[in-house]
């Protein structure tokens, strides 16, 4: 049975040189949709459509397989791939999960692709480290934190400093519920050696954005220390403290 997760792949796979075939994503987007993807987040069907221009527009050539099986509440679930050529030509690939939930209409109202394995090392540890601030479970994100972050990993903000895993855990429920982005894209990221550096956008309420960059240190594949540098701290810190 064909699924509207194999509609989706089948239209970013099919997309031209000016992308013009992704706009037929906006009939099986739902108005509102919520689209998180390798790490990064939107939340309306033109800013969908827009990320994925953007993601086509990273890549040279580049091809999609994938499972989707419907589950009894309608949703559908599977593992997704993507292997091609960057704008220089250089092979790249990524692989991870995928989740959707429909609307009454049969559209897709969440999608959620993410992101563990892949060519770029860097992005892939990017993913999951954002991934664990969208897990709304304190226990799963736990045991998320274990796969990413070391036991002792320091978080320092522009005006604070987090120690440890459980601490960390901790803040991030107070995030959620007192200042939870609406948007978050990675705009530009490298790698030397042990060190990741990468820029990001996030949205909030109130039409309020924060632009910012990380340091991350790693410890192997586990990030041992994130250094947060931004002017717009006080916008996505508001009302933790």
């Amino acid at each position: 049975m064909t699924t509207v997760l194999d509609r989706y792949f089948e239209l970013v796979d099919s997309a031209d040189s000016g992308h013009s075939g992704l706009d037929d994503l906006r009939d099986i987007f739902a108005e509102n949709v919520m689209l998180m993807h390798s790490g990064e987040m939107v939340r309306g069907r033109e800013l969908a459509v827009d990320f994925h221009r953007a993601q086509a527009a990273k890549w040279k050539e580049s091809k999609h397989h994938w499972t989707a099986s419907v589950e009894a509440d309608g949703s559908i679930t599977g593992k997704w791939s993507q292997a091609g050529l960057d704008l220089q030509g250089n092979g790249c690939s990524g692989s991870g999960h995928v989740t959707v939930s429909l609307d009454s209409d049969g559209r897709i109202s969440r999608l959620h692709l993410t992101l563990i394995g892949g060519s770029d090392r860097a992005r892939v540890l990017i993913a999951k480290h954002l991934e664990v601030w969208m897990i709304p479970d304190a226990a799963e994100r736990a045991k998320a934190m274990e796969e990413i972050y070391t036991e002792n990993v320091t978080f320092m903000e522009p005006e604070d400093v987090f120690v440890g895993r459980d601490v960390i855990n901790d803040y991030i429920d107070v995030v959620q519920r007192k200042a939870p982005p609406l948007s978050g894209r990675l705009v530009s990221h490298s790698q030397n050696k042990e060190f990741i550096h990468w820029s990001w956008a996030f949205g909030f309420l109130g039409n309020k954005t924060a632009l910012g960059s990380e340091v991350l240190h790693l410890n192997g594949d586990l990030i041992e220390k994130v250094v947060i540098f931004s002017a717009d701290s006080d916008v996505f810190t508001e009302g933790t403290r």
